[in-house]
């Protein structure tokens, strides 16, 4: 829940901005904690940071950079370089636009009062709420500068689990492109070349390569409705992914498919132990934590089970007993349970983590070791099936003509 407050900071400066809380009793502690003394608190009605009239075709900074700039702010924090300045310092040294222009709106921004955490929230586009639900622990905590290393550590590994998993998709998708494109070609411009030596004679066709040339007869007269249709799948799968009902039915599918599957399963819940890790030992309240995760979760069927897990710790039941079922293993709901038990959640979510990344790889390897030889058996297999219907006459006639 977020509230609005004003209030007087520690210069006698009047403040006003947004923070998360579980009431609003927690929001004034949290404003005590920042050295703000609170004289209005109040629900907030919209989201904050919204903007009106925002169009933006691209993000002002890439993952990667992110990374760097997390790494740096961490260390000049570190130094002991106040927040300003190590935006500043940040700020003049940075060479894309987009993203040098945030720096000086939240430095501004903090100058007038605002703390780190709500002039962050102001940019959903470059930092998630994850980032800024973090830095705003750290704020509280006074440990901003260990904050920001954890956010630095698990923007890295979830960059190295994207990676992965869409390496590992990145070669079929390609092969099969490849494929289809060489496909068309050869009904397209070989089959129908070869076609006219058998022009002009009047013998019988083998059955085979008469298919073969009604197949590419096909091809040319719809050659346009293939184009827009291989683009209207290629667009419309996206927004079709966007419809819930879907969703409801591709999900659970997708995620019990052989290989595929269980690489999905596996980098989901890698995903969601090492954010749900980082969050606790950042002191993020377990609610809010798993809020961030579900926003994170992009499978369905994962997502619904970390919401009952949820709702299971509403009920004040564990988190271990909302999590079972057919997604997560035992193995990670026995993990979950002995750190809620010993009080050593996210240590053993992060061992839970580091499992699952390790299984990540082992799984990108089987698959491309499997994929590569059955793609490239089934794309020599369509090509050597061409080449036989279009070449059967000449071997039939070469028989006769030798008297076999």
């Amino acid at each position: 829940m977020r509230f609005k407050y004003t209030g007087m900071n520690r210069s006698q400066e009047w403040v006003n901005g947004e923070l998360e809380a579980e009431d609003e009793v927690e929001a004034k502690v949290r404003l005590r904690a920042m050295q703000i003394r609170p004289t209005d608190v109040k629900k907030a009605r919209g989201k904050a940071g919204e903007k009106k009239f925002a169009i933006s075709f691209s993000k002002p900074i890439d993952l990667k950079g992110l990374i760097v700039f997390t790494r740096q702010f961490s260390s000049l924090i570190d130094s002991g370089v106040p927040v300003v300045q190590c935006l500043d310092i940040l700020c003049q040294q940075e060479r894309r636009l987009p993203f040098k222009k945030i720096l000086a709106t939240i430095k501004s921004d903090i100058e007038g009062g605002a703390g780190l955490a709500n002039a962050l929230e102001k940019h959903p586009k470059v930092f998630s709420d994850l980032f800024v639900r973090i830095c705003e622990a750290g704020e509280i905590s006074g440990t901003l500068d260990l904050a920001f290393r954890r956010l630095a550590n698990q923007l890295e590994r979830l960059g190295r689990i994207r990676a992965k998993v869409i390496g590992a998709m990145t070669y079929p998708i390609i092969t099969v492109i490849v494929a289809v494109v060489v496909l068309v070609f050869l009904l397209i411009k070989v089959v129908p070349e070869i076609a006219k030596l058998y022009a002009d004679n009047k013998a019988t066709l083998p059955f085979l390569t008469v298919q073969t040339l009604m197949l590419s007869a096909w091809v040319q007269e719809n050659f346009m409705y293939l184009i827009f249709a291989v683009a209207g799948i290629f667009f419309g799968t996206p927004l079709l992914y966007k419809v819930d009902a879907f969703r409801k039915l591709w999900d659970p599918f997708v995620i019990r498919t052989p290989g595929f599957g269980a690489l999905i399963k596996k980098s989901s819940i890698a995903r969601f132990t090492r954010t749900m890790s980082t969050l606790v030992s950042s002191g993020v309240p377990l609610l809010n934590a798993f809020d961030i995760c579900i926003k994170l979760i992009s499978n369905l069927a994962v997502k619904n089970v970390i919401i009952r897990a949820r709702a299971s710790v509403t009920e004040g039941k564990s988190i271990a007993q909302g999590l079972t079922g057919e997604i997560f293993p035992p193995m990670v709901i026995h993990m979950v349970a002995i750190g809620e038990m010993t009080g050593k959640l996210d240590e053993l979510l992060g061992k839970v983590s580091d499992i699952y990344d390790d299984e990540i790889d082992d799984a990108v390897s089987t698959i491309t070791g499997l994929i590569q030889p059955i793609l490239i058996i089934c794309v020599g297999g369509i090509i050597a099936f061409l080449m036989l219907a279009m070449y059967l006459p000449i071997f039939q006639l070469a028989e006769k003509t030798t008297g076999g």
